[in-house]
């Protein structure tokens, strides 16, 4: 898929995902997504490669969230099984896999600790931004930041590692 409709893709995904938390619209949002998710797939060229993806973002972001929200670190609103995150935040995490070998594909060839360096940043930024709008309660605490930005800064490399590992060939060429 084209990187910048994968980009505005997952935003307008992000948008209606967070908007759709607390306007009764969190089954049109998660019915947008896999349609999003859907036709990625149908148009990727190694489309298992994806699904492969999008199953290790999936497993990560459930385990994070999932971790942050029992931690007390933030709260998340929507639809859940138990003390899990909800599920507009696991499709988000499906898009954002889905991301890593398109629109951010610039990030694995660049160093590691760059990816770190982006998500110890952007990550607590995204996440206060949800919570501004509406999708979570986060205190904004300095500790509740740092937890958030490290959570981040091992989580995004470790992504885009393994995006690197899926889709490059094992003579260095990208598949």
């Amino acid at each position: 898929m084209h990187p910048i409709i994968n980009a505005l893709g997952f935003q307008t995904a992000w948008w209606f995902c967070i908007a759709g938390v607390g306007r009764a619209l969190e089954i049109p949002a998660l019915i947008y997504g896999l349609t999003l998710a859907g036709l990625h797939l149908a148009y990727a060229p190694k489309a298992s490669q994806e699904l492969k993806m999008a199953a290790i973002a999936l497993a990560m972001g459930i385990g994070v969230d999932s971790m942050l929200q029992v931690s007390s670190v933030i709260q998340f609103y929507g639809w859940s099984l138990a003390f899990l995150s909800p599920f507009w935040l696991w499709l988000l995490w499906v898009l954002f896999g889905m991301t890593l070998n398109s629109s951010l594909s610039f990030l694995q060839s660049l160093p590691l600790w760059v990816s770190g360096l982006t998500g110890l940043v952007f990550g607590p930024l995204t996440y206060y931004a949800g919570a501004q709008l509406g999708a979570a309660s986060f205190d904004g605490s300095r500790i509740h930041i740092m937890a958030l930005a490290i959570a981040w800064m091992m989580a995004l490399p470790a992504l885009v590692y393994m995006a690197k590992q899926l889709f490059t060939s094992p003579q260095g060429q990208t598949q």
